[in-house]
């Protein structure tokens, strides 16, 4: 997978946590808390995944 493709689909899961997050929040939804850790915790997976082609 490219670089920019890999930064672009790690954004979009960084703005769909933030998103969730603040949702759940005002609604007091813990459906959307608990899909916002899970988006954030795919997130910072992606951030530090190794290459499997090194």
């Amino acid at each position: 997978m490219s670089l920019w493709m890999r930064v672009t689909i790690l954004a979009a899961l960084i703005c769909a946590a933030i998103g969730c997050y603040v949702a759940g929040m005002a609604k007091g939804a813990t459906g959307l808390l608990i899909i916002g850790v899970l988006l954030e915790l795919t997130f910072w997976v992606g951030v530090f995944r190794q290459n499997s082609r090194s």
